[in-house]
């Protein structure tokens, strides 16, 4: 593992990520966040989902072990969820699900033939993953070398895949789950983690604390001046002063 925990000394506010997703959320709550296909989803959407799969998943135990001032800087003190899934608003809820229930999320390569996938969640100690449902046989085969994977959420698709032995299905534990908060006190020291191309040998683990990664790659910091937001209530009311812009995102 990679460490980017350091913290920039000139910081006095940090946040996680959720708390900002709740703020724009309660300041324009139905304007919508992702389209896909058929589906429309608001901000309020987004919010109730993702706090919908967050009780979940700590309905199941998982969450932060370890606090990042009782780590060395390699370390993961949090449980870990692999999101192995194409586009859609399941991998961004999902995400923020993790991030609400202080599990730490990260990609899965959907490319990756069985070694490369077992040695993925092997190296990540990965104890849950949300998957489509295409994806079922390949994580199969590498099941029974995982016995740390506790939670299996299988995402619903035109592959017409059955639930593997012990997974729910994405949409049932939304709906049979109340949106409730997470009970954990949620971290800017929480991680996301970012696995590298491996092209200089295996994939590495680079982990990022929510506070960076937002101030890194989310907006978080005036891209022209350098000044850093300062609390919720900016973020909310920016998002509300804006009219608002379509994206057409591509990448994978």
């Amino acid at each position: 593992m990679t460490d980017l925990t350091a913290r920039p000394a000139a910081v006095t506010r940090e946040f996680t990520i959720p708390e900002l997703v709740d703020a724009v959320a309660s300041s324009i709550p139905d304007r919508e966040v992702v389209v896909f296909r058929d589906r429309r989803i608001t901000q309020a959407m987004l919010a109730d989902r993702s706090r919908r799969l967050a009780a979940y998943l700590t309905s199941r135990g998982l969450g932060a072990r370890t606090e990042r001032d009782g780590l060395d800087g390699h370390e993961i003190g949090q449980d870990t969820l692999g999101i192995y899934a194409y586009n859609g608003n399941e991998y961004l809820e999902s995400m923020l699900g993790a991030f609400r229930a202080r599990v730490a999320p990260f990609n899965v390569n959907y490319r990756y033939v069985e070694k490369e996938l077992e040695y993925l969640l092997s190296d990540a100690e990965a104890s849950a993953i949300v998957y489509h449902a295409a994806f079922a046989p390949q994580l199969a085969q590498v099941l029974p070398a995982l016995p740390h994977i506790e939670v299996l959420i299988q995402i619903a698709d035109d592959s017409g895949n059955p639930l593997l032995p012990g997974a729910v299905d994405y949409e049932t534990v939304l709906a049979e789950t109340s949106p409730a908060p997470a009970p954990a006190a949620q971290s800017p020291d929480d991680l996301y983690i970012l696995y590298t191309g491996g092209t200089t040998g295996m994939p590495k683990g680079v982990l990022w604390r929510q506070h960076d990664i937002y101030m890194a790659s989310c907006g978080g910091r005036n891209v022209y001046t350098g000044e850093c937001i300062t609390s919720p209530d900016q973020v909310a009311s920016t998002a509300a002063d804006n009219a608002g812009f379509t994206m057409f995102v591509l990448p994978p």
